[in-house]
C-alpha cells in the first residue's frame, strides 16, 4: 500500500459564512500563489464554485480547505488540494451522481461530472447523515521549483492579508475569463482544422507516393505475364525495377512505423559514448545518392578536436540524415548544402544549411509537427510527407538535446541546428576510440 501524501493546510474558509463568488475568488487566488497558470485557475474556480454550490444546498454548508500535496514516490510533484466538507444527509449513490442528472434535453447535468473532467483527480467519500467530503486535485507544472516550508509560510500569510473582491469585481473577472476560454477556445479549433487539412494532405501524398510505385510493378508484372519467354538479361532488369519500388514502399512503410512508435514513446533508445564528427560523416556518406541526383554541392566542416556525446548511433545518424535529405528536397538542383560541426559552451552542435526555397514565416512555427509539408510551385520540388523533421523533433529531445530552425523566408533557404549535451572531456583518453561511422554501418 503507497504511503499517503505529504500534505500542508494553506487556508480554511467556512461555506456558512462566504458566498460562492468569494469561493471562486479564493479558488482563483488559490491557484496564482502556487503557480498554476491561468487556465488551470479557471478549471479550479469553475469546480469548486460547483462543488460548494452543491454543498451549500444540500448539506446545509461546511468547510473548505486548500492544501499542498507531495506525492511520497515523486517528491517533485506537487498538487494543489480543495477539501469541501459538509454535514449533510450524504450521497446515497456516488456512482450516479457523478455520472449526472439526465436534463428534459438529454443532456447531462453539471455540477459533479463537470467539476471532475475540470480537475486532474476528484474523490468523494460519504456517508448516510455524517456529511460528504469531497477532494479536487490539480497538478502544478513539473518545471515549477518545489515549495518549501518558507514558501508555504509566505503564502498563507499572503492569502490572510488578501481581501475578498466585491461582487461586481467578481462578475467582471468572470467575464473576463470567459473571454479568455472563448478566445483559446477559437485558436485551437483554428489548429485543429489546420491539422486536418495536413492530414488530408498527408493522405494525398502518401497515396500518390505509393500508387508510384504500385502501378509499375502492375505494368512490370503485367509485361512478364504477357511474354513467358524473356530473356535472361531482360528478366534481370525487370526485377531488378520491381526491387526498387518494392523498396521504396518499404521505406514509406518504416517511416510511418516510426513515426508512430516515436510518438508514442514506445523507441528505446541505445545511448553509448560516440563521437558527432563521425556521426555527421556517416549521414553524408548515407544521404550521398539523394545529393547526387540533385547536382548538390555539399559541403562539411567538422570541428577540430572530437565532441564526444551519449547517443543511440543508429538513431542519431538518422536524424542528421533527415535533416541533409529535408535539405536536399527543398533546395532546387544545383543548390548548395552546408554541415557544421562545432561546439557551443558544454553542448556539441550539428547545423545544416541549405540555399533552398526557405520557409514562409507563418510555417516556421509548426516545421516540426506532424505531416507538416513544405509547399513549392518550383518544378522538381515534391513535398515529403511531413514525417522526417517531427521523427528529428522526438528523437533529438530523446537524447536531452534541442533542435531549432530558422529561416529569412521564401527563397532565403533554411538552416537546422542540432544541439546536444556533450560528455566530460577526454572520456576515453588511454581507450580505443570507437569509430561511430563503422557502428552504424
Amino acid at each position: 500500500m503507497a504511503a499517503p501524501a505529504t500534505e500542508t493546510l494553506l487556508l480554511s474558509l467556512s461555506l456558512a459564512a462566504t458566498d460562492l463568488a468569494v469561493v471562486r475568488s479564493r479558488s482563483r487566488e488559490m491557484g496564482e500563489v502556487v503557480g498554476l497558470d491561468t487556465m488551470q485557475q479557471t478549471r479550479l474556480a469553475t469546480a469548486m464554485s460547483e462543488v460548494a454550490r452543491n454543498a451549500m444546498q444540500f448539506g446545509g454548508g461546511g468547510q473548505i480547505n486548500f492544501l499542498l500535496a507531495v506525492a511520497p514516490d515523486a517528491p517533485h510533484r506537487q498538487s494543489l488540494v480543495a477539501e469541501v466538507r459538509d454535514q449533510g444527509p450524504g450521497i446515497p449513490d456516488i456512482g450516479a451522481a457523478l455520472r449526472g442528472r439526465v436534463l428534459e434535453s438529454g443532456r447531462t447535468s453539471m455540477g459533479l461530472p463537470a467539476s471532475r473532467r475540470l480537475v486532474d483527480r476528484m474523490n468523494i467519500s460519504s456517508q448516510p447523515q455524517r456529511g460528504t467530503v469531497v477532494r479536487l486535485e490539480i497538478d502544478l507544472r513539473a518545471d515549477r521549483p518545489r515549495l518549501g516550508p518558507a514558501d508555504l509560510q509566505r503564502i498563507r500569510e499572503q492569502l490572510l492579508q488578501s481581501a475578498p473582491p466585491s461582487p461586481l469585481q467578481e462578475i467582471a473577472q468572470q467575464n473576463h475569463e470567459l473571454l479568455n476560454v472563448h478566445q483559446q477556445l477559437r485558436d485551437k479549433q483554428v489548429a485543429l482544422e489546420k491539422a486536418d487539412d495536413r492530414k488530408n494532405q498527408f493522405v494525398t501524398t502518401l497515396a500518390h507516393e505509393l500508387r508510384s510505385p504500385l502501378a509499375t510493378l502492375e505494368m512490370t508484372i503485367e509485361i512478364l505475364k504477357r511474354r513467358p519467354e524473356v530473356d535472361p538479361a531482360e528478366l534481370v532488369k525487370r526485377c531488378e525495377v520491381m526491387q526498387r519500388q518494392t523498396a521504396q514502399m518499404s521505406r514509406l512503410v518504416d517511416e510511418l512505423m516510426d513515426a508512430a512508435r516515436v510518438s508514442q514513446g514506445k523507441v528505446e533508445l541505445r545511448k553509448e559514448p560516440s563521437e558527432l564528427n563521425g556521426l555527421a560523416a556517416r549521414a553524408v556518406e548515407m544521404t550521398g545518392a539523394a545529393i547526387a541526383a540533385k547536382r548538390h554541392e555539399i559541403r562539411m566542416t567538422p570541428h577540430r578536436e572530437p565532441l564526444w556525446v551519449n547517443a543511440d548511433v543508429a538513431r542519431l545518424t538518422q536524424v542528421i540524415c533527415n535533416l541533409i535529405q529535408n535539405s536536399a528536397r527543398y533546395t532546387p538542383a544545383g543548390g548548395r548544402i552546408d554541415i557544421d560541426v562545432h561546439r557551443e559552451g558544454d553542448k556539441g552542435v550539428v547545423t545544416v544549411v541549405d540555399n533552398g526555397i526557405g520557409i514562409a514565416g507563418d510555417l516556421l512555427p509548426h516545421v516540426f509537427d506532424l505531416f507538416v509539408q513544405g509547399e513549392s510551385q518550383q518544378p522538381g520540388l515534391e513535398a515529403g510527407l511531413g514525417i522526417g523533421l517531427t521523427l528529428v523533433h522526438h528523437l533529438v529531445a530523446g537524447h536531452g538535446g534541442e533542435v531549432s530552425v530558422a529561416s529569412e523566408g521564401i527563397d532565403q533557404g533554411s538552416t537546422f541546428s542540432v544541439s546536444l549535451p556533450l560528455l566530460s572531456p577526454q572520456p576515453f583518453e588511454g581507450r580505443e576510440q570507437r569509430d561511430p561511422g563503422r557502428a552504424a554501418a
